[in-house]
């Protein structure tokens, strides 16, 4: 752990609300991310995000160096967002609007390509939203955020081979259901 880092940590835990600051500004953009990976859903998962830090803020003394803080506050994002996922699921909010709304070309593409994105990424995130939670955490972990499995193990409590069950079973969904998708882009 940067040593800077850990003396911020230590400073938050003593009750410096600055040091928390310069903590949440250091991973801020890494777990708003990992949360809109996991809901799909930009709106909510501003709502996850928020807990996730107010959720950190209060445990902050319970933080005891064991794992890096990254990943013990990527633990706390996971957990809120899929509690918040749970909540959710039964109103079917998961929206994919975000998908084209966030895009923010340099340049104005061809109106049938914009078209094109969208209906990619709208199947994306229909596949992604079929697979369970555990399956849709690893994935979108492991090949959005590029966290190594150990991390992925540590983050979700559980071993390393479970994730790689998690992964390949979620692997194998994803190209299956995207299979068509590949085929038409191919043709």
């Amino acid at each position: 752990m940067d040593p800077h880092e850990t003396d911020l940590i230590r400073q938050a835990q003593a009750g410096d609300t600055d040091a928390f600051d310069a903590l949440v500004r250091m991973h801020d953009a890494r777990i708003l991310q990992v949360i809109v990976g996991i809901l799909g859903n930009q709106q909510d998962a501003y709502d996850a995000y928020q807990e996730t830090f107010i959720r950190a803020f209060t445990r902050l003394r319970s933080f005891r160096f064991e794992s890096a803080f990254r990943t013990w506050l990527t633990r706390i994002a996971i957990n809120q967002a899929l509690n918040l996922r749970k909540k959710l699921r039964w109103k079917h909010r998961l929206s994919l609007d975000h998908l084209t709304k966030t895009r923010t070309p340099s340049y104005e593409p061809h109106p049938e390509q914009t078209f094109m994105d969208a209906d990619v990424s709208a199947q994306v995130q229909r596949s992604l939203d079929r697979l369970s939670d555990r399956e849709r955490t690893v994935f979108v972990l492991k090949h959005m955020h590029g966290y190594k499995l150990r991390e992925i193990a540590e983050m979700l409590t559980c071993a390393e081979g479970t994730v790689k069950n998690y992964l390949f079973r979620a692997t194998q969904k994803m190209r299956v259901a995207l299979q068509p998708l590949y085929e038409d882009l191919q043709s």
